[in-house]
């Protein structure tokens, strides 16, 4: 198995202004003071500002003018995408010029778009958050699934008795047009979690069964979940357009993920970036396993499989391999 890793055991590595780093290789570490709104849009502006630089990719609107911000919301209020993040997010894509309604704010469930307060209690206020639309892909499947490249199958079903889909094959989950046709490029916003079908519920978790309508059948095949979570970030019109992850260690939760726990819950004045959703969720393997020795728990043993089949053959999401990263240490303010 692949001996575990700390940040504190990667390397800094300083680059010259004109160097252009794989973005896949770049990892940027950004202390926070604190996580209000101020202290994170500092943080934001100092992250994309590095990574523009090191990789010479530029956040700028492009032929569609629009781009996403897929947030993580399934587990609840408690262990929701920071409202923070979001908001210093989209301040600093507008910077770049990008409109307040061309910056679309995106998850799985519409119930939990809700209970999260990125959308309002009643349909019939404007479906937006502050502004920023919201799409709910769940409610968007059934008009998608006429689109066949936008049916995923697989043969796992759901559990007996579960009502079957709109679309009419229960082995067919519908990915989401929004980042495939719609958008120039998205953003992914995960936050940390352990899981039993995936082992991590994190970056790679957040673009692949948080972001697909039927992915439930999944949950209680670990062997099944960790091959439709890698094939689906390897889909060329996804994976080219995820051109960043951003994690806020502001709450993950070591035990009893996805589903929000406040007893399993730590905190870390931290925000992770990078093009590579490998390294994010081996970092949070760590912070996770730190975390349930700290309080006598088993620690999750062995290695989940999505770090093996994350570049597995003709897929290459990215490396956890430490000497393959560069990693930039950026302070607070």
């Amino acid at each position: 198995m692949r001996r575990l890793f700390t940040l504190f055991a990667f390397c800094s590595l300083v680059l010259s202004l004109d160097a252009v780093t794989d973005p896949k290789s770049l990892l940027i570490e950004q202390k926070l003071q604190g996580f209000s709104d101020k202290h994170y849009t500092h943080a934001v502006d100092s992250i994309l500002e590095e990574f523009e630089k090191q990789t010479g990719v530029g956040l700028k609107p492009g032929k569609l003018g629009k781009c996403g911000l897929k947030i993580s919301s399934q587990s609840g209020l408690g262990l929701a995408t920071p409202k923070p993040l979001i908001r210093a997010l989209s301040q600093a894509l507008e910077k770049r010029g990008f409109s307040r309604d061309s910056i679309i704010l995106c998850d799985a469930n519409l119930q939990s778009l809700r209970e999260c307060g990125f959308l309002p209690a009643l349909r019939t206020d404007p479906q937006t958050f502050e502004g920023l639309p919201v799409i709910a892909f769940e409610a968007e499947a059934t008009n998608w699934a006429k689109d066949k490249k936008l049916c995923y199958e697989n043969q796992v079903m759901p559990r007996p008795g579960s009502p079957t889909v709109a679309w009419g094959d229960n082995r067919i989950s519908v990915l989401p047009k929004t980042l495939f046709d719609e958008v120039d490029f998205w953003i992914n916003l995960p936050v940390i979690s352990d899981s039993k079908a995936l082992g991590v519920f994190g970056a790679i978790g957040s673009a692949s069964l948080g972001s697909i309508a039927n992915s439930e059948r999944f949950n209680d095949n670990p062997a099944n979940a960790s091959k439709v979570a890698i094939e689906v970030c390897a889909i060329p019109e996804l994976s080219t357009k995820n051109i960043l992850n951003i994690v806020s260690l502001e709450n993950f939760q070591v035990l009893g993920g996805p589903s929000f726990d406040a007893s399993w819950c730590k905190s870390e004045k931290t925000i992770l970036a990078s093009a590579n959703p490998v390294i994010l969720d081996y970092i949070g393997l760590q912070k996770i396993n730190g975390g349930r020795t700290e309080r006598n728990v088993e620690p999750i043993r062995p290695e989940p499989a999505i770090f093996s089949a994350a570049n597995n053959g003709e897929i290459k999401l990215g490396t956890c391999r430490p000497a393959d990263i560069t990693l930039i240490k950026l302070k607070a303010e």
